[in-house]
């Protein structure tokens, strides 16, 4: 063999050699994106998890308190529906659910906070009456709407179980 064809096979050699040295240097930056990635995935799973026992526990945690009567139905029927909104819409949607539903329907556009303090006493008294003969009118059936939602597992809640 001539020096030409011997530094052609050695040059070859030498341009293979570090092409594969390259590629086995992407692949291993690739492994290693691919399992901080996967890491990544886990932790954000977690958390989603750690958020949806927290708005379970809440949710349970206020209709129990409604049941026990520490809190006003009125309180207890909006807070468990901005919790279950964020939770799992279609369980506010659950049959088991219909009269909190219609509950939370006739005091939706009760004022609240600032809006309920700027009202004259009268408008205040006459709003309380109001509430207070929807929760009366109520209490039974949203009771047993709450009972049932404190036991109430959230199947479709997929990364809590």
């Amino acid at each position: 063999m001539s020096t030409t064809v011997l530094i052609l096979v050695a040059l070859g050699t030498a341009i293979i050699l570090g092409l594969a040295g390259y590629a086995w240097h992407l692949w291993s930056k690739l492994r290693v994106l691919k399992e901080e990635q996967s890491e990544a995935n886990r932790a954000a799973e977690e958390k989603i998890k750690e958020f949806q026992e927290e708005l379970i526990h809440d949710v349970r945690f206020i209709a129990r308190a409604v049941l026990e009567e520490q809190c006003e139905i009125t309180e207890g029927v909006i807070r468990i529906h901005f919790l279950i909104s964020k939770l799992d819409p279609e369980v506010w949607l659950n049959e088991s659910l219909s009269t909190t539903r219609q509950f939370y329907a006739a005091t939706l556009d009760m004022p609240i906070l600032d809006a309920y303090k700027a009202l004259s006493k009268q408008e205040q008294f006459t709003l309380d009456n109001e509430r207070f003969r929807l929760e009366k009118e109520h209490k039974d059936a949203i009771y047993k709407e709450f009972k049932w939602l404190v036991a109430f597992d959230f199947p479709a809640v997929k990364l809590v179980h």
